[in-house]
């Protein structure tokens, strides 16, 4: 990839106020004069991966946070991905992914923030990607923090798809986000299983998310259930302690579920 192409879309994506179809019509046919780049972002299962220099990837760091300003989100989506499925990987601290993510989380659909995941995934490599799980819990911390908990509950989903290479790559970050922003958006039910699949791993959760877990049944008018919990989450390091508190999440997420009238949201599906 020559350096001049990135010096160009970098004067491009600060110009000013250019009309919208004139600019993207720049921003094409630039990158389609870059065959490892064209590639990369125009194929779900790219055969070729680039190698970008640290002054390639610097480029692309200060594009990402123009091109989401000027609302050219699949541009700054192509970039990123492109940096990230370079061999070997750059630190994610060496890219604008925060502005990227709050922007697909802007999004009035998933499509955008699916689609960057879908693209980490495939990479000819015998290891998943190993920023797909952090960028998925900065997705999911995005979604609740902007009051949408059921599109971060649909991203905590994929990643724990059949044959997802996430799914064995979560960790207590991430399910302690989900648990707590789901409990606090009134998604208890929801909560409850992602606290479940935390336990089944082996993470347990710290003494603020099992306040928080408590507090959402008792908002939920669900007295006793909140008084157990209250009891045995304490205990849930001790022996026997995680498989008391599993066989009461099991119990209490099967009554719940059997309580929904049939045609529920879809969110609500048993896990």
């Amino acid at each position: 990839m020559k350096l001049q192409q990135f010096q160009f879309l970098f004067l491009v994506s600060t110009a000013s106020k250019p009309h919208p179809s004139t600019t993207q019509h720049i921003f094409s046919s630039s990158f389609s004069t870059i065959p490892n780049l064209s590639d990369t972002y125009l194929n779900t299962k790219p055969k070729t991966f680039p190698t970008l220099t640290q002054e390639e990837v610097s480029k692309i760091n200060l594009l990402i946070p123009r091109l989401c300003l000027s609302n050219h989100l699949q541009t700054a989506l192509q970039l990123t991905a492109t940096a990230l499925l370079t061999n070997p990987p750059p630190n994610p601290k060496s890219l604008s992914l925060s502005i990227l993510v709050h922007s697909l989380a802007l999004q009035p659909d998933l499509k955008l923030s699916m689609s960057l995941l879908t693209r980490l995934t495939h990479i000819p490599q015998a290891h998943p990607h190993p920023h797909l799980t952090p960028i998925s819990t900065m997705l999911i911390a995005s979604y609740l923090k902007n009051g949408r908990p059921k599109d971060a509950f649909k991203v905590y989903n994929w990643m724990l798809r059949p044959g997802s290479p996430c799914n064995y790559m979560l960790d207590k970050t991430a399910y302690g986000i989900l648990v707590g922003g789901l409990c606090a958006s009134g998604l208890v039910l929801e909560g409850l299983r992602v606290l479940r699949d935390m336990l089944r791993v082996h993470l347990l959760p710290g003494e603020g998310l099992r306040k928080k877990v408590v507090r959402s049944l008792l908002r939920e008018a669900r007295i006793k259930e909140a008084k157990a919990f209250e009891e045995l989450l304490p205990c849930i390091g001790l022996v026997g302690g995680l498989n008391k508190v599993l066989d009461l999440l099991d119990h209490h997420i099967g009554n719940w579920t059997n309580e929904l009238v049939p045609g529920t949201d879809c969110t609500r599906n048993s896990s």
